[in-house]
This record gives C-alpha cells, sequence and structure tokens, in this order.
C-alpha cells in the first residue's frame, strides 16, 4: 500500500499548483452567434451580450461566433501587445479593429500550411501596435467544426517570450517523459516479451501523436510546410490511445481469467474504438468532439472498475493502475472545467492534461515494473521447478533404462539390434525377450501416450510379460495372459503388442499379435509383411489371441517396430507402401548401416516427430 502521507502530499501539490501563477490576461468579452459581416460589426447591426470575464466556452454545435473586447494601453508611450487565441486546432479566425480611421483585418486558417503564418507559433498569435493611452476595440470572427471556444489572451513582448519559455520547457519535460518510458519499456519487452509492454508502447506513441496535434506541435515542428487539417488525425489518434490502453489493461489486469465477463465487455469496447479511428475520416468533426465526452468517462469507469475487481482478487500492481486514472482523470476534469470557464485560469488548470497524463503514465511504468518483478520471481520459481523437473526425468529415464534389456542375445543362432527413441526423455515403448538354448522369445509393446505416465505404465508391461513365462512358447497364450493382467492392473490404457518365438531348431518363428504393426521380413532381396489381427491388451480379459508361424532361413532378417516409426510420414497410406520403397535401396546393408540408414532415410520424410520410435531386427544366422 502506498502511505497515506504520500497521497496527502500529492493533492496537496495539485491544490498548491492549481491556486498559484494565475494569469490575468484575459480580457472580458461580449460575443454573439448572429452571422454578420465585418461592415455590419462596424455598423452597430450587432446585438451583443453581456461582458463576460470569464466566458470562453460556447459548446459544440455552434458553428461560428464573434467576440468583442478591448485592448487597453496604459501607459504614456507607445506599446507593443501579442494577442494569442490559445485554440491551435480552429478551423479560421478573422481579427479586425479599426487604426488611425482604416479597417485592419487579420485572417488565420487552420489549414494553411504554419510556415505561412505571421507569426511562428503553435497558436494563432497577433503583435499589434497602441499608441499612448490608447484603448482598441478588437472584433474577432471564430469559425470551428467541433468545441467553440475563445480563450484569448493579451500578452506583453517580454512576458509573451517568457511564457513562450516556460511553455517549451514544460512541454519538452512532458514530452520527455513519454519518450524515455517508451524506450523503457521498449527495451523491457525485448527482453521478457510480455504482450502488455506492446501496448503500452502504442499506448504512449498514440499518446505523444495526440498531444502533438492537439497542443499545435505537430504541424510546427514535424510538417510546417504541409497544407493539412489536423482533426481527422487527432480524432484517430484520441480513439487508437482509447484501443490501446483498452487492451493494455486486458493483459496487465489479466481479465480474461480474473473476470471473463469484463473481459468481453472491454473487448468489444476496444472493437468499438478502433471502428471509430477509421470512421473518424468520414464523420462530422463535431459528431467525434461530442463522441469524446461520453467515451472518456465511459472507459474511465470501465477500466477504473477492472482494476479495483482486479486488485480485489489479489493482483496487488492494480493499485498503480488506478492511480494512474484517478491521475488522469483530475487532470481531464481540471481542464475541461477551466475550458470550460467554470474555475479560475491557473498553471494546473492550462496544462491538467499534460500533468494528468504524465502521472498516468509514469504509474503505470511503476505497476508494469512491479508487474515485471512477479514475473521474473515466477520466471525464477519456473527455472527451479524446471530443474526439478529435468532431473526427476533424468532419474526416471535410468529407471526405465533399467527395465529395459542391458544386454541383447548374441549366438551363432541370430544377431539382435535394436534402435529405441523415446519423445521425451521417457517414454511408453518397451521390449524384452527371454533367451533358451533352442529359442529366443521377443516382446514389443507401446503403451498408448507419452511422457512419464506412460513410462510408469511400461513397468507394468514389464511384470505382465515376466509373470506369463511360463507360456514363453506359445504366443498366443502368453499375449492371453498378459492381456488379462493389464486388464486389472491399467486404468483407462491400453497397450499394443506382438510375441514372437523363434525356433532355432525347426528354423520357424510363431506369433501373435495384439494391435501391434506388421513385422517385416527380408529375403534374398524380398520382402514380405506378416500380421496377426488381435485386439489390444487391457480391453478385455476374455478375449481369445491368434497364432501364425512361418519357415525360416538362414540370412532372414526380421524387422519388428512400434508405429512411431513410421506415423506422420504418410497418413493415409499402409506402414508396407511407406516402408517398402525406404528398405528396398539399403536391404544388402549389414545389420548396423541398415538401421542407420534406415532411420535417417524416415527421419528425412518426418517433420516433426509425435510417438515414441522402436526398431528391433532380428538376422537368421
Amino acid at each position: 500500500m502506498i502511505p497515506v502521507r504520500r497521497i496527502n502530499l500529492f493533492l496537496f501539490l495539485l491544490v498548491f499548483i492549481s491556486c498559484g501563477n494565475k494569469f490575468p490576461e484575459r480580457p472580458p468579452i461580449q460575443f454573439t452567434f448572429q452571422s454578420k459581416t465585418t461592415e455590419q460589426i462596424f455598423m452597430g447591426e450587432v446585438l451583443w451580450s453581456e461582458v463576460h470575464e470569464m466566458k470562453y466556452h460556447f459548446g459544440y454545435w455552434k458553428p461560428s461566433v464573434w467576440v468583442k473586447f478591448n485592448l487597453v494601453n496604459p501607459e504614456e508611450s507607445t506599446k507593443d501587445y501579442i494577442l494569442e487565441l490559445e485554440s491551435p486546432w480552429v478551423d479560421s479566425l478573422i481579427l479586425v479593429w479599426k487604426e488611425k480611421g482604416k479597417v485592419v483585418e487579420k485572417r488565420f486558417d487552420g489549414s494553411a500550411a504554419f510556415a505561412s503564418r505571421e507569426l511562428q507559433h503553435r497558436n494563432p498569435t497577433y503583435q499589434l501596435t497602441l499608441d499612448p493611452l490608447e484603448t482598441r476595440t478588437i472584433y474577432a470572427n471564430i469559425k470551428n467544426s467541433g468545441i467553440l471556444n475563445a480563450p484569448f489572451r493579451i500578452w506583453g513582448i517580454n512576458s509573451f517570450f517568457d511564457r513562450i519559455e516556460r511553455d517549451y520547457v514544460a512541454n519538452g519535460i512532458y514530452f520527455g517523459i513519454i519518450f524515455a518510458l517508451l524506450l523503457y519499456n521498449l527495451l523491457i519487452y525485448v527482453s521478457v516479451r510480455e504482450r502488455a509492454y506492446v501496448y503500452y508502447c502504442l499506448y504512449l506513441t498514440t499518446l505523444g501523436i495526440n498531444y502533438s496535434l492537439l497542443g499545435g506541435f505537430f504541424k510546427q515542428l514535424l510538417v510546417p510546410d504541409l497544407t493539412m487539417s489536423i482533426k481527422p488525425y487527432l480524432y484517430v489518434s484520441v480513439n487508437a490511445s482509447l484501443t490501446f490502453v483498452g487492451l493494455f489493461s486486458l493483459s496487465f489486469l489479466n481479465l480474461k481469467k480474473v473476470n471473463p465477463w469484463l473481459d468481453q465487455v472491454i473487448r468489444f469496447s476496444v472493437l468499438a474504438f478502433g471502428f471509430l479511428s477509421i470512421l473518424a475520416f468520414f464523420l462530422p468533426h463535431n459528431w467525434m468532439e461530442v463522441s469524446f465526452i461520453y467515451t472518456f468517462p465511459y472507459m474511465f469507469l470501465l477500466l477504473m472498475s477492472a482494476g479495483a475487481y482486479s486488485y480485489i482478487k489479489g493482483v496487488k500492481s492494480s493499485l498503480f493502475f488506478l492511480l494512474a486514472w484517478f491521475t488522469l482523470f483530475v487532470g481531464v476534469i481540471v481542464d475541461s472545467l477551466t475550458k470550460a470557464s467554470l474555475i479560475p485560469f491557473s498553471t494546473f488548470g492550462r496544462y491538467g492534461v499534460q500533468i494528468g497524463t504524465a502521472f498516468e503514465v509514469i504509474l503505470f511504468s511503476l505497476a508494469l515494473g512491479r508487474r515485471l518483478r512477479f514475473l521474473l520471481e515466477e520466471n525464477l520459481v519456473a527455472k527451479n521447478q524446471l530443474t526439478t523437473i529435468k532431473k526427476d526425468l533424468e532419474t526416471a529415464r535410468k529407471i526405465q533404462m533399467r527395465i529395459l534389456p542391458d544386454q541383447l542375445p548374441a549366438n551363432q543362432n541370430l544377431a539382435m539390434m535394436v534402435s529405441y527413441f523415446p519423445l521425451y526423455d521417457v517414454g511408453g515403448d518397451f521390449y524384452d525377450f527371454f533367451e533358451f538354448n533352442d529359442g529366443l522369445g521377443l516382446v514389443i509393446a507401446d503403451v498408448t501416450g507419452h511422457g512419464v505416465s506412460a513410462a510408469l505404465d511400461s513397468s507394468t508391461v514389464k511384470i505382465a510379460f515376466r509373470n506369463a513365462k511360463e507360456y514363453n512358447k506359445s504366443p498366443k497364450e502368453l499375449i492371453g495372459a498378459m492381456n488379462r493382467f493389464l486388464c486389472t492392473s491399467l486404468h483407462a490404457r491400453f497397450v499394443s503388442a506382438a510375441y514372437l518365438y523363434v525356433d532355432y531348431e525347426k528354423k520357424k518363428l510363431s506369433f501373435s499379435s495384439a494391435g501391434n504393426p506388421p513385422f517385416v521380413v527380408i529375403r534374398n532381396g524380398e520382402i514380405e509383411s506378416f500380421e496377426c489381427p488381435g485386439l489390444l491388451l487391457g480391453v478385455r480379459p476374455d478375449y481369445q489371441y491368434e497364432e501364425q508361424e512361418i519357415g525360416l532361413q538362414e540370412g532372414d532378417r526380421i524387422l519388428v517396430f512400434t508405429d512411431g516409426l513410421y506415423e506422420n510420414l504418410k497418413p493415409d497410406e499402409e506402414p508396407e507402401s511407406i516402408l517398402f520403397p525406404e528398405i528396398l535401396p539399403i536391404i544388402g546393408y549389414s545389420q548396423e548401416l541398415f538401421h542407420q540408414n534406415l532411420l535417417n532415410r524416415l527421419s528425412r520424410m518426418r517433420k516433426v516427430s509425435r510417438d515414441d520410435i522402436t526398431l528391433i531386427s532380428l538376422d537368421i544366422t
């Protein structure tokens, strides 16, 4: 929590700034909405309002206003004055007065190039020279498609240039804060790749563009020679700011998890603001400006509600989020009340939006910094957990390798070779054998699934195989015994398997299968596959498996494998049509070279591995 003292100090500074540095240069004005020409104005054919000392705002629906005020030189010497209209976005301005019996007229066009202005200043600004003790009546016609106001100010020459210096320093600090935070958060994004930083940087960018247009800096500093109206681009940037701050809030507050309903509401609002950004080039300007009266309070209340809910649900960094929106709200309210002439003009009123947004983006950055700290802490915890998991997986891998045979049979009757590649550190494939003087019994199995759970169940398959040793010379009986055991030992998991018994004396191979792929026999340069249909192990305890046998010859090579060898290569083709073309070119290779080349050829065809791979070859000698 932020200490109460700091909050009180912050509020005191706001009140102090707001009450200090008042500017007395606002002239009392009279105004009329009558559509009159300059000649009619000087002929007195106008019904003027009463004199108002703080009336500068005239609403959104009036197309133009005539304003009348006096410029007084109280000194007994000639004096120069600067007349400034603090509305850089105004469509047009006509200033007229009588000077030494002649009518003087000055015109300002908001779409004209900045370089064509009489005084190179971001606001419409004009220099007037008054004779000693002269009182000059100024008439101003202001036209604007949007908010209509007349915030005129009268300056002495020295005061004006002092004010320009202060103004550029204040705005330089503001843009400097925006730019520094933009670079800072971009660098953080490069490091952490957190989406919230992207949206925040886009928000900062549109915010900077928004105020550069609103404050007249865009045309002054970037495109001084370009003829353009800034209004469509201003409305685009404002709605884009609301769009990106909405996206930032969704990501930062984790609303999809915390409150899906609020998440959907903000997403819909973001889409609406994005659509308004496009419509900004087509809708009337006063419609767009009036829409801001509703969209900003709506977004403020929506995001404040989301931030408060997120904070209640334990997202502590949401406190900075709430404070950020509060400071922006205070700045906008003071700025709006000042422009509406409801409170006296002050430094805080003059820079209310800038001060509010500056505090807002700083607090957002603090919130992101706090979030980054949490992410780093979570990342450290995750890394420690990952290290532990890797150690556990390595231990599991070693345990699994111990349940697989550590030595392969090598005798005068056959040579055996195994290639085993689990998809992860551990896998669900399993093989084992019984070796006798007169024969060899080989089992190969594939537990459904992958990873640790499949590897644990493969140890159960080993137990089932060892318990069925009494049936070692009868493949169908051995597979049946394994099935009965696994039906009571496995839960919601099944096993494909095959058992082959090689009889050395009779030179024959008997086999039974429970859903395992057909095995392949290579003999005298020819390739043939053999299959014995059967139900997966663990489905029906009373299932009766079949058994088949084939004769063997010296030089035969038997290939037994799980479906991971050929899966995901050509999904619409049978195993034989995939494997036979790859076996044929290497059919005469030695056993070791054959394994290496076949696996390499299939690996080049495989885009991604999705299953454990086991390949066993038996060379009959």
